[in-house]
């Protein structure tokens, strides 16, 4: 069986072609492009994000009637492994906006789509969410980003930081806290064109090795907001985070498990082919061992990965199964392409080999739609519902029986 065939057997006959089209684009388009950018020590031009619309796969969520594939989830975090296994932070950064086309499908207005959608799904506008700040991360009840009310609309102040696409995007959906007459305050979402006005600025993050992740720091200075551009009032938007979250989680562990796959590919093809001491190295029983147990490790996360796919389709992945998906896979596949590096030896460091380039993107994993702590905070949380003791399931069985 191949590595993707569990997943590949819930797919339909065009979600299975969507998948074929995005591995000729990968080999065609994405990995040329990315090894000339790395090479420069630059980000990939962007080039790659309008033949990647040219393709329609902006739209993969969002139905036929809006202009997309109207693919399953299940799809979506197939292509996401198939585009991590050549470049985690450009898979990452490509179904961000995918992901921004269909959450104004979603959740905006007849107003919102017509205005904003072509645009998204065509290339033209680089959609990015803008939650995290720099005093507020994971904690969005620490945001200090405030809109305030103004005629025909909103004034924004603060900044988001560790913003995805963010030196390139032109459409944020910003999270900011506002205030009512009653003093009382509520998280609303705005989608924000920063073009639109000069009151804001935008300053790349510096991250050696993880450039394509294109991470800025946004601050805006009374940027005025449209009311047209409200996609979440007051006291929905954090809801709509938090459902969304668990999506983002696997979609992370996903791309994971696609990057380790090809970094144990490519070196168990290198240790097949290297002799040492008579015999290829795959041969020798330490390295074979520790290859072995990279396998074993990513057969286990990637099992984790498909059931809560599955269970996002089906509206019934919980906060915890999404949480142990990505840590389980961030451990995993930063643990594992490490290993590989080592068992190619000095070959696995160099450029050509990709292994350095996708060490260094994945371990930004570790901190995107929650860091590892705040999993363990979450999945601690849902300990005593998720396995209760034989003694607490017989004292529920008796008091619902008459």
């Amino acid at each position: 069986m191949s590595f993707f065939d569990e997943l590949d057997s819930g797919l339909t006959a065009r979600e299975l072609a969507l998948v074929r089209d995005t591995e000729r684009f990968c080999t065609e388009v994405l990995a040329p492009r990315l090894a000339q950018a790395r090479s420069r020590g630059e980000p990939c031009e962007r080039t790659v994000i309008a033949q990647w619309a040219a393709l329609g796969m902006l739209g993969l969520q969002v139905p036929e009637e809006g202009g997309g594939f109207g693919a399953s989830f299940l799809c979506k975090v197939r292509i996401a492994q198939t585009m991590a296994g050549h470049g985690f932070a450009a898979a990452f950064c490509l179904n961000n906006m995918q992901g921004m086309a269909t959450r104004l499908w979603r959740h905006g207005s007849a107003v919102q789509k017509e205005r904003l959608l072509p645009g998204l799904l065509s290339g033209r506008l680089i959609g990015a969410p803008a939650m995290s700040e720099p005093t507020a991360g994971s904690d969005l009840t620490q945001l200090r980003s405030q809109a305030v009310r103004t005629e025909g609309g909103w004034l924004l102040d603060g900044s988001k930081a560790w913003v995805s696409n963010g030196a390139i995007a032109n459409l944020l959906m910003v999270l900011a806290r506002t205030t009512a007459a009653d003093g009382s305050q509520a998280i609303a979402g705005f989608l924000v064109e920063p073009e639109a006005g000069k009151a804001f600025a935008a300053t790349p993050h510096e991250l050696p090795g993880a450039m394509e992740f294109r991470l800025a720091e946004i601050r805006f200075a009374q940027h005025f907001v449209p009311d047209w551009a409200l996609i979440h009032a007051p006291g929905e938007a954090f809801r709509a985070s938090m459902e969304a979250i668990n999506a983002a989680r696997v979609h992370v562990a996903a791309m994971c498990t696609g990057s380790l796959h090809a970094a144990l590919c490519t070196a168990v093809a290198y240790c097949g082919l290297r002799t040492a001491f008579g015999q290829p190295l795959l041969a020798h029983q330490g390295l074979q061992w520790a290859l072995a147990e990279v396998a074993a490790r990513l057969e286990a996360a990637n099992a984790l990965v498909v059931k809560a796919a599955r269970r996002i389709d089906a509206g019934t992945c919980g906060p915890e199964l999404a949480a142990s998906a990505k840590k389980i896979a961030v451990q995993t596949a930063t643990e594992g392409i490490e290993q590989c590096i080592r068992a190619m030896g000095a070959v696995g460091a160099t450029a050509p080999s990709g292994l350095v380039a996708l060490a260094s993107e994945v371990r930004l994993a570790a901190f995107a739609d929650g860091s590892t702590e705040m999993l363990n905070d979450r999945i601690g949380r849902g300990l005593a519902a998720a396995y209760p003791s034989a003694l607490a399931r017989g004292e529920q069985q008796g008091a619902q029986q008459p």
